[in-house]
């Protein structure tokens, strides 16, 4: 019995020495003290900045949430909590401290703040109300921490896209990469455009979604089953789908912005634009459009209407995402019907290209011109690279069989962001080494310079939802994962 309490002991001290350390991603610097602080029941959060306002109202619904504190806010120094900014820490880093006086947090500017409320959160979730005394500085590793979802292939709902934000928040992580359109469903309104929503975000259910009902009988998962709630009949067939209006746009734009994220909206092209060429004529190079052996139709990039009906979907798309940069997808394209199309290769000869290629390097640069026209980056996926890429342009580098892109990229003075198929595409089933493939990839390899080492502005991990369809399987596939990831894009090696 003696022995067994010995353990036990042990057992509850080691529990609370974890209880200390347990911040994930780990801080750059942290000091735990001996003393505690015990929230009141209700609790004042002060702000020392017009700007901090709504992180103030962020913290006080997440400590009624994890610790069931009511708080008040007040602007000002005065408050058990409080906020400000503070010059001298690094961009996007914070100070927290936490003594018998309450708590004081610091950050380097907005995102600084959010960064040191997530870590307060965690300790909320671990401690309660008491918290243990503690001193952390803190900075980023990278300053894009990104996490990707694609809406496409399964519809997520305002609610479902509300609560991975507010993961991702929990764990520092900034940007959201949204995949809103594919071959499968336009997501997003568009008002110009309105049968890419009216019919475009609808289908009768296709092979991917009977691949879910199969894995869900075959592994008795219901996780797997298609959720009914995003289904209607329509003249006696189910469709499946959803789509976000423009208000619903603007608030998840909303609600990320307060939560210290910037969403970067995706519209693929010109390939993986299916569910818009099916709905408006003369898209395509051809009338007969649909699958190949691997990839749909792609759009013509030979008539000068496909170029306007893309900058027309661009125009609306500023309006509705406020950041800096957007993402034209640019992968898997067919080109196949290029080379057969009499447009197609009218613009290649005109424009002195060598081939299709370059012809899909003129399309995407054309977008990039009108992209930074208004005021925007593009991002595209490293397919951009053949055929020549501009000098503006930031690239997302998954293709694993493509090893030398990052270097060839960063060399030319371009930005990248790390998402290699492996380890890093989290719709992947996990495997026993997953979790350390991602806590020791090397981003910032020694045959980089340190020129191009600067131009690794960060990681994101992706999650491609073919057969992902609920919101407990998309959870499933994103932890224990996104935990390693948002370590490697905050914490030094």
């Amino acid at each position: 019995m003696k022995q067994l309490v010995s353990t036990l002991l042990l057992c509850c001290l080691a529990l609370g020495a974890q209880a200390k350390t347990d911040l994930v991603p780990a801080p750059q610097a942290i000091t735990w003290g001996s003393e505690t602080y015990a929230l009141p029941q209700q609790v004042q959060v002060a702000y020392a900045s017009a700007a901090l306002k709504p992180a103030a109202e962020y913290l006080q619904t997440c400590l009624q949430r994890y610790a069931a504190t009511t708080a008040t806010l007040q602007s000002g120094k005065q408050g058990e909590i409080r906020l400000a900014l503070k010059k001298g820490i690094a961009k996007g880093g914070y100070q927290l401290t936490v003594n018998a006086n309450g708590i004081e947090l610091s950050g380097a500017d907005y995102g600084g703040v959010m960064a040191g409320i997530a870590s307060l959160n965690q300790m909320l979730l671990q401690l309660g109300k008491t918290l243990q005394a503690v001193s952390i500085k803190d900075t980023p590793r990278f300053g894009w921490r990104g996490f990707h979802l694609d809406s496409s292939r399964h519809f997520w709902t305002v609610d479902e896209v509300e609560e991975v934000l507010d993961l991702m928040a929990l764990y520092k992580l900034n940007r959201f990469h949204w995949h809103l359109t594919d071959d499968q469903g336009w997501r997003i309104e568009i008002k110009k455009y309105p049968l890419l929503t009216e019919k475009g975000a609808w289908r009768i259910y296709n092979d991917q979604d009977t691949a879910c009902w199969q894995l869900a009988a075959r592994n008795d998962n219901p996780d797997m089953l298609i959720p009914k709630k995003n289904t209607r009949v329509e003249h006696g067939d189910t469709l499946y789908g959803g789509f976000y209006s423009q208000n619903d746009i603007r608030h998840l734009v909303s609600y990320a912005r307060q939560r210290g994220i910037e969403i970067v909206p995706e519209i693929d092209m010109p390939g993986h634009f299916l569910s818009a060429i099916e709905n408006y004529d003369g898209l395509a190079c051809f009338e007969t459009i649909g699958w190949g052996q691997y990839f749909t139709t792609p759009l013509c990039p030979g008539k000068d209407k496909v170029l306007t009906f893309c900058q027309d979907i661009w125009r609306e798309i500023f309006t509705l995402f406020p950041y800096e940069y957007v993402h034209i997808g640019g992968d898997e394209v067919r080109k196949d019907t290029w080379k057969e199309c009499p447009d197609c290769q009218k613009r290649i000869q005109e424009k002195g290209l060598k081939n299709e290629e370059e012809l899909q390097s003129w399309f995407i640069h054309q977008m990039e011109a009108f992209i930074n026209k208004n005021g925007r980056k593009m991002i595209g996926w490293d397919e951009i690279l053949e055929g020549g890429l501009s000098k503006t342009a930031t690239m997302t580098w998954w293709r694993t069989w493509v090893p030398d892109a990052p270097a060839q990229v960063t060399a030319q003075g371009n930005d990248v962001i790390y998402c290699p198929g492996s380890p890093m595409y989290l719709s992947q089933a996990e495997e026993k080494t997953s979790m350390r493939s991602i806590y020791e990839y090397d981003v910032q390899p020694a045959a980089m310079t340190a020129k191009q080492k600067q131009h690794v502005i960060g990681v994101q991990g992706n999650l491609w939802c073919e057969y992902i369809p609920t919101r407990e399987r998309m959870l499933f596939m994103y932890f224990p994962r996104i935990l390693a990831l948002s370590e490697l894009a905050w914490t030094q090696p």
